[in-house]
């Protein structure tokens, strides 16, 4: 080895800090915890990216209205069997799609709240209400949910927040903006008026 590679390793080993060199036993980090936490963050990003809690909540319906059915029948065959089975089917598979197609979520939320509302007259009021209330309630969730936009690179927009735009209607019409063609409104005249006395 030359001298002037063992100088720059010396050299490179001297720039970092105490800490990553000797850290004791009792400072490092297991790599189990590492891999937990890289772990954790991946599932947290992956949950957040979709409709997570409004999908459970539906499956959980669909699952309730199911054993519901399936347990209710006391032992006659009942022809609304096949019927509530059909809807507790199609409440999980909205459930599941929710989850893993969450680019549709409108269609998805809006079938699992209707077919929830029809298992309220087909499945024993709807597994006997809670069945039906998870569904409704998850289908909705699931319809609320939006994904969260990416920061902004410069910062807030001019202007502040645009968050009533559909509200108000376009966004900057207002007395403190300017008006068309970038002219400045004309201050009103009445007795509220600036320098009205």
């Amino acid at each position: 080895m030359s001298r002037s590679a063992s100088v720059s390793a010396t050299a490179a080993r001297d720039a970092m800090p105490r800490t990553a060199r000797h850290a004791p036993a009792h400072a490092r980090r297991p790599r189990r915890q590492v891999l937990a936490g890289t772990a954790r963050r991946a599932w947290r990003g992956w949950r957040r990216s979709r409709p997570f809690w409004g999908a459970l909540a539906v499956v959980a319906g669909g699952a309730e209205i199911a054993v519901v059915r399936l347990t209710a029948g006391g032992g006659r065959l009942d022809p609304l069997v096949p019927l509530g089975l059909l809807i507790a089917a199609g409440l999980i598979g909205c459930g599941l799609l929710l989850v893993f197609g969450p680019v549709q979520r409108s269609l998805y939320s809006t079938a699992a709240v209707l077919l929830a509302v029809v298992g309220l007259s087909t499945v024993h009021v709807g597994g006997y209400l809670i069945g039906s209330v998870l569904g409704a309630a998850g289908g909705a969730l699931a319809f609320a949910w939006v994904p969260a936009a990416p920061p902004a690179v410069g910062g807030p927009p001019p202007g502040g927040p645009q968050t009533l735009t559909l509200i108000l209607g376009e966004a900057g019409i207002g007395a403190d903006h300017d008006g068309p063609a970038g002219q400045a409104r004309a201050p009103a005249d009445g007795p509220g008026a600036p320098g009205a006395v």
